[in-house]
């Protein structure tokens, strides 16, 4: 797997969100924002983005992630300093 192939996983899933990827092999971190997060809490959040990935979990093509998921409200404040690690939405 590489990063577009998880980022489109997560964006066919979730059609209103923003997501970054990093990583490489099997192993990614991702950030995912979407108004759809606003009434969620943040394992019911992670439940969503790791259910558009579940078929590459299950077969062992992706090993490892980690999820961030935020409001687009969340994300505002954050943004600056996430820009600062090179963190880049698309």
């Amino acid at each position: 797997m590489d990063v577009a192939d998880v980022r489109n996983l997560i964006e066919a899933a979730l059609p209103d969100c923003r997501v970054a990827v990093e990583g490489e092999g099997c192993n990614f971190s991702c950030v995912v924002v979407s108004p759809g997060f606003q009434a969620l809490g943040s394992l019911q959040r992670q439940r969503l983005v790791l259910a558009a990935l579940q078929a590459p979990l299950a077969s062992g093509a992706l090993h490892a992630i980690t999820v961030k998921a935020y409001t687009p409200e969340e994300w505002e404040p954050l943004r600056s300093a996430a820009a600062a690690e090179l963190v880049r939405l698309q």
